[in-house]
């Protein structure tokens, strides 16, 4: 279907916006067809105190930060994940990356800290209820909505970033072979105060204590039969809890394990009455 000269001036003015950072469009779909989100950095400069630099794509935001505060990308090139894994970034996701500094960050709770405030943010924002999976994603049902990877560049300062499938085409994760990802289906006119909210979280979350009791109560990893690998041999246990430095306590036969990073599979669910008897 071809695009009327409405909508094609809708799409002008809305690129020039996005461009120069002023107040977006509110764009309505049946009169502007459009599917880039649209983010107002000076209203989130103003709520947060954050210089933020909000781009429709970039390469990477681990490596386009510059020396701003905070990154948001409506889509990247190259995504970056755990390891040598890349992170799928299309349009209708939000991509960040902030910046924090100081010597009372805690680096091994930095992660699980971050996804808390993530489920936070979807939950004031969005209303939507999600569950955390050790140690970096957020989970929509048993879904992955939201991942999470923290990197400290130099001493005392740490880049923290959040792949969130906002707004994500379902179908777009599927056709990339993504079968165990979801989206939040969010509306994009909330895209701006999401990310409002959601770096005042993560600002607040990396200079605070880490709850791990709360937690351990929206964890699913928690109290489920797990595999990870550990000095590359695959280990099976039972995930028993978070402990206050953030790592995960593993029960294997008569010996339990601290695991502090690395990938986490869930192999299957233990019954009520079979952890009453554990």
């Amino acid at each position: 279907m071809g695009f009327t000269l409405l909508q094609y001036s809708c799409r002008f003015f809305y690129n020039i916006r996005l461009y120069f950072g002023k107040r977006s469009l509110d764009l309505n779909d049946k009169k502007c067809y459009t599917f880039i989100m649209t983010i107002n950095s000076e209203y989130i400069r103003k709520l947060t105190g954050f210089k933020v630099y909000a781009v429709k794509r970039c390469n990477a935001t681990f490596d386009d930060i510059g020396e701003n505060d905070a990154i948001i990308a409506l889509s990247q090139n190259h995504g970056a994940g755990r390891g040598d894994h890349t992170f799928y970034s299309p349009p209708g996701g939000l991509y960040i990356v902030m910046r924090e500094r100081g010597l009372s960050i805690d680096p091994h709770t930095l992660t699980p800290a971050v996804g808390l405030a993530v489920h936070d943010t979807v939950k004031s924002v969005l209303g939507v209820e999600t569950r955390l999976k050790w140690v970096n994603d957020v989970m929509l049902g048993n879904k992955k909505i939201c991942g999470i990877l923290c990197r400290s560049p130099r001493r005392a300062e740490y880049l923290i970033g959040m792949g969130i499938n906002y707004a994500t085409d379902i179908a777009a994760l599927m056709k990339a072979g993504l079968t165990e990802a979801g989206t939040l289906n969010a509306p994009e006119k909330l895209a701006t105060e999401f990310c409002a909210q959601l770096i005042r979280n993560v600002h607040l979350a990396a200079l605070s204590p880490f709850d791990y009791v709360r937690y351990n109560d929206l964890c699913d990893t928690v109290g489920k039969m797990i595999s990870f690998t550990q000095n590359g041999i695959t280990v099976q246990g039972f995930a028993e809890g978070i402990e206050t430095d953030g790592t995960l306590i593993v029960r294997i036969g008569k010996a339990t394990v601290a695991v502090d990073a690395g990938e986490v599979s869930i192999v299957r669910e233990i019954p009520p009455q079979a952890l009453a008897n554990m």
